[in-house]
């Protein structure tokens, strides 16, 4: 489980790294505001990574915060989303290890605090549909712990 959840996270760091910083260029895609809300059993659950995987373009990602709401980006912080259908997957984020794996002080990250499949976009059955009107673009992910 960790092997998945660590290829993830760096499957979504290649993402994130692929959009780069240029500052949005004349090549950019057009983006559309894209927010959303994930909640597990009910409850709004904060550091959770989002990932709207399309079917071909570039990566949109998100990160909740204590109310467990998100804001999108593809080429700028909080630019929103490309037109589309996307898969989506949410993963915890990791907080930082004081010391490498083998060392004192490690601590093995622990699962996700809802069922693993909501990490893999593939298996998550979470979709979202990016419209060209930001008024649609409001996003409801209800997980299960089970």
């Amino acid at each position: 489980m960790l092997r998945n959840l660590n290829a993830f996270t760096l499957l979504l760091c290649v993402c994130i790294n692929s959009v780069g910083c240029g500052g949005g260029g004349g090549d950019a895609p057009k983006t559309v505001p894209a927010t959303g809300t994930i909640t597990v059993d009910g409850r709004p659950m904060g550091k959770l990574s989002v990932a709207f995987m399309p079917t071909q373009g570039k990566v949109a990602t998100g990160e909740t915060d204590s109310e467990g709401r998100f804001t999108l980006m593809t080429n700028t912080p909080g630019d929103g989303a490309v037109v589309g259908t996307y898969s989506v997957s949410v993963a915890p984020i990791l907080e930082v290890q004081e010391a490498m794996p083998g060392m004192d002080g490690y601590k093995k990250p622990g699962p996700p605090p809802f069922a693993k499949k909501f990490t893999d976009h593939k298996k998550s059955g979470l979709t979202a549909t990016v419209d060209a009107d930001p008024a649609k673009n409001d996003f409801k992910f209800e997980l299960t712990s089970k």
